[in-house]
């Protein structure tokens, strides 16, 4: 990780050296309208299809070195997800809640009205799962928690549509490739013993494939 960290400073310093133009807008804000992502793995109860919509998911701010280099900074909105049932013989309660974070480097082709473009971000990932189940003739009752936290890289395919002077309207795909460690938890709640949870630690790597993206852009 500190030699990828040290490649993009290498890159960023390099690139200050070959501006062009010192016109050009040197600040861009841009909002996900529009997110089709891949849903997490083993949580079906709560995603039924393998991707699932996400409106106005992030918000990514972009300081252009020059015409064709920017480094950028994105905050993806949590995505919420619970299915509580109302009491009954059988409880089968669910949550889902996840925070992604990405700080990257891009380079722009040559800037025309369409413009395409790619991107490399090094991202964070956090998210917590829990599911309680239990009832029937027994009550019994058990909880199971998955918390995740990972690190990775996201490449990133995306093409800029000028509308208007300064405003731009676009389309990204990315894939994740995350290194993620997960602490899973099982809990017997009902009936209540004397045994301590059950903790087991690991890791392991995922991809994350969200294959577009509309977005909505502004030059400042």
């Amino acid at each position: 990780m500190k030699k990828l960290l040290l490649t993009l400073g290498l890159s960023f310093t390099l690139a200050i050296g070959y501006s062009q133009n010192s016109d050009y807008k040197k600040n861009e804000l841009s909002i996900g309208v529009l997110n089709v992502n891949q849903s997490p793995k083993n949580q079906e109860i709560l995603f039924e299809n393998s991707y699932y919509f996400v409106p106005f998911s992030n918000v990514t701010y972009k300081r252009f070195i020059n015409e064709n280099n920017a480094i950028r900074l994105a905050y993806h909105r949590p995505v919420i997800k619970s299915n509580e049932k109302p009491p009954s013989n059988w409880n089968d309660n669910s949550n889902y809640k996840e925070h992604v974070f990405k700080i990257g480097y891009e380079y722009i082709f040559k800037q025309k009205r369409i413009t395409p473009y790619m991107a490399i971000d090094i991202t964070y990932l956090k998210s917590r799962a829990s599911r309680e189940v239990g009832g029937g003739f027994t009550g019994e009752t058990h909880k199971s928690e998955n918390n995740k936290n990972g690190i990775g890289l996201t490449p990133t395919i995306g093409i800029s549509y000028k509308i208007y002077k300064t405003i731009f309207i676009g389309l990204e795909s990315n894939l994740s490739i995350m290194n993620i460690k997960n602490e899973k938890i099982a809990t017997q709640l009902y009936p209540e013993t004397n045994e301590l949870p059950t903790r087991v630690n690991n890791t392991s790597f995922e991809y994350i494939f969200n294959p577009i993206q509309l977005i909505a852009k502004f030059k400042f």
